[in-house]
């Protein structure tokens, strides 16, 4: 009879974990900045909803490239870049950008992730302070 007792704690206490990471969970999900979409050709540099300008040299999945985000909102401490694609798994991707001594912000030496698949329509989430903003493209 004990150990029936000792069974049916240890299934409630794995039933009240698995709650207490779901409610987790979602809260943690629910904290994360909503993407505001933005249509933008990053080889052309576009102004994106909050003022930045992003720009980058020939975006191409062969060679790395560099991208700049100037006109920041005054404040900005961290902006950062990362892709990804519809329906694939694209890895961790996420790049940095520094603040350069004008103010505005650069990322050099970026590689987009391979698709094996040979697909080249990527989506880039660009995080400006606590704001991100996803624009789709195509690489060359």
């Amino acid at each position: 009879m004990a150990k029936n007792r000792k069974l049916l704690l240890a299934a409630l206490l794995l039933i009240a974990f698995a709650a207490f990471k779901l409610v987790l969970l979602q809260w943690w999900q629910a904290q994360q900045p909503q993407a505001v979409a933005a249509q933008c050709d990053l080889t052309e540099g576009c102004t994106l909803p909050d003022g930045s300008r992003v720009r980058a040299a020939a975006v191409s999945t062969k060679k790395p490239f560099d991208i700049y985000i100037e006109h920041a909102p005054a404040g900005t401490e961290q902006v950062s870049i990362s892709f990804s694609m519809k329906n694939m798994d694209m890895g961790f991707n996420r790049y940095m950008f520094e603040r350069q001594p004008s103010g505005n912000w650069q990322a050099v030496r970026i590689r987009l992730p391979v698709c094996v698949e040979g697909r080249r329509d990527f989506t880039a989430d660009i995080t400006i302070g606590s704001r991100t903003f996803q624009m789709a493209f195509t690489a060359e």
